[in-house]
């Protein structure tokens, strides 16, 4: 994905969130959210970031008596009331409306999270089978290509190689569409360390015994995006 790219997804994320993209366009944005993880932690970051925004406004309710005595003093009819009702919420949505597009302004100028560490892991060929992604400190994503048939029963599973250390599992890598954990403290430190990552075969849902249990299949190097 190339940083245009990137920022495409983080203009349409905000808008989303914010709730500017409507009709077909949001439907078609949910169902790229549903399959791409990326797509999904964007609009997880707006939405933590509009619910942020939210905490701080506190609703202020008028005791009851004010509108009807607003009423008599004014000597308004019923007619008069609905009208005047009515502005009153058109001049509030007006309200909203600027105060959304001052936070839609903010939000675009913040930085997207960029990758700080990148992996493409490919066959002996040179077809790629999956793309890794560290975003931030604390969240891996995997994209998986073109894999190789899996033997009934087992996963792949993905592995930090720090320097001087045993090997750290990632995690099982997704057979097909992309998948995106929260890494742990150990994890975080293990691939701080790492220049390579690697995959190997192990049972449905991981090695049980934290290393690697079956053959190493894959190796490639770890390395800052440029």
């Amino acid at each position: 994905m190339t940083p245009e790219n990137r920022e495409v997804v983080d203009r349409l994320a905000s808008e989303y969130a914010l709730g500017t993209l409507r009709g077909p366009a949001r439907r078609r944005f949910e169902r790229w959210r549903a399959s791409t993880a990326f797509v999904d932690q964007r609009c997880r970051f707006w939405e933590e970031q509009l619910m942020d925004l939210a905490k701080d406004l506190k609703p202020v309710q008028p005791p009851a008596h004010v509108w009807p005595a607003i009423q008599r003093r004014l000597n308004l009819t019923t007619r008069q009331a609905a009208l005047r009702r009515i502005r009153s919420f058109a001049l509030a949505a007006s309200v909203v409306l600027v105060v959304g597009a001052a936070a839609l302004l903010y939000w675009r100028s913040l930085p997207a999270i960029r990758p700080t560490a990148v992996a493409t892991i490919s066959a002996k060929s040179g077809e790629h089978l999956w793309e890794l992604e560290v975003l931030g400190a604390d969240r891996l994503v995997a994209r998986a290509a073109n894999l190789p048939a899996r033997p009934p029963g087992f996963d792949y599973e993905l592995w930090a190689l720090p320097a001087g250390g045993a090997p750290v599992s990632l995690g099982v890598l997704p057979a097909a569409g992309a998948s995106s954990r929260a890494l742990t403290a150990i994890q975080k430190q293990a691939l701080a360390r790492s220049t390579q990552v690697a995959v190997s075969i192990e049972p449905l849902g991981g090695s049980p015994t934290g290393q690697p249990t079956g053959a190493v299949l894959y190796v490639a190097p770890l390395h800052t995006p440029s």
